[in-house]
C-alpha cells in the first residue's frame, strides 16, 4: 500500500526502566548545578511521571501540577492553553518545573507564563528530553533530539497506537497484519499482534 509522505514519521518508544534511569540521571544534573528547588511542578500529562521521580531523588516533598493541553500523537492544536491552572503556593519559593519533553515549546512557554503570576522567587525547567526545534530551551535535559521524530514514552503507549491505528483504519487498513506491516513501515513501531488485538478491543 503506497504511504502518503506527510503520514510517515519515525517514532521512538522508550521504557519504564529507561525512564527511571534518565531521571537519575537528570537529578544529579539538577545537584550538581547547586539549584535547590522547593517544590516541583509537573505538566500534566506529560511531566507527572518524571516529576515524581525527580521528587524522589531530590528529596522533595512538594509536587504540585498544571495541566496544558496541546498536543494529539504528532499533530499539534492550534494553541497552547492551561486547562487546569496552578492551585499550590509559590511565592518566593524556588520551583522546578518538569515536563516529559519539549516539542514546539509552546507547552513550556505558556507554563512559565502561567507560573509568573504567582511570584516564585525562580523557577527553572527540566525534561527528559529535549528537541532542538523548541522555541524555548530548557534549564536541564538529557537528551536532545536534533532530526524530528515523534517519542513515545511509556505512559501513552496505548493511546498513541490507539490514535495511530485509528488514522490507519480510516485510510482503509483493516487486517490485524496489515495494521502491523504499516506501523513498521511508516512509523518504525514494531508492534505485536496482541497488542494490535488490544488496541482494536479498545477502538470497537
Amino acid at each position: 500500500m503506497p504511504l502518503p509522505a506527510e503520514e510517515k514519521f519515525r517514532c521512538d518508544i522508550l521504557s519504564w526502566g529507561g525512564i527511571v534511569r534518565d531521571s537519575r540521571r537528570l537529578s544529579w544534573m539538577i545537584r550538581d548545578s547547586e539549584y535547590k528547588p522547593e517544590i516541583i511542578i509537573a505538566i500534566g500529562r506529560g511531566g507527572y511521571v518524571p516529576a515524581r521521580i525527580l521528587c524522589d531523588y531530590l528529596l522533595i516533598h512538594d509536587l504540585a501540577s498544571i495541566k496544558v493541553e496541546h498536543w494529539g500523537t504528532a499533530v499539534m492544536k492550534e494553541e497552547a492553553i492551561v486547562k487546569f491552572p496552578l492551585c499550590a503556593p509559590i511565592r518566593n519559593r524556588k520551583v522546578l518545573l518538569v515536563d516529559d519533553v519539549t516539542d514546539s515549546g509552546d507547552t513550556l512557554k505558556v507554563s512559565l507564563q502561567h507560573l509568573k503570576k504567582f511570584r516564585p522567587q525562580e523557577v527553572r525547567t527540566a525534561v527528559l528530553v529535549h528537541k532542538t526545534r523548541s522555541a524555548v530551551t530548557p534549564d536541564y535535559f538529557l537528551k536532545k533530539i536534533i532530526k524530528w521524530r515523534w517519542v513515545i514514552f511509556p505512559w501513552h503507549v496505548m493511546e498513541d497506537l490507539t490514535e495511530l491505528i485509528q488514522r490507519l483504519k480510516a485510510g482503509g487498513v483493516s487486517s490485524e497484519d496489515e495494521l502491523r506491516s504499516i506501523l513498521k513501515q511508516r512509523y518504525d513501531i514494531d508492534a505485536s499482534i496482541n497488542t494490535i488485538r488490544e488496541v482494536l478491543s479498545f477502538i470497537g
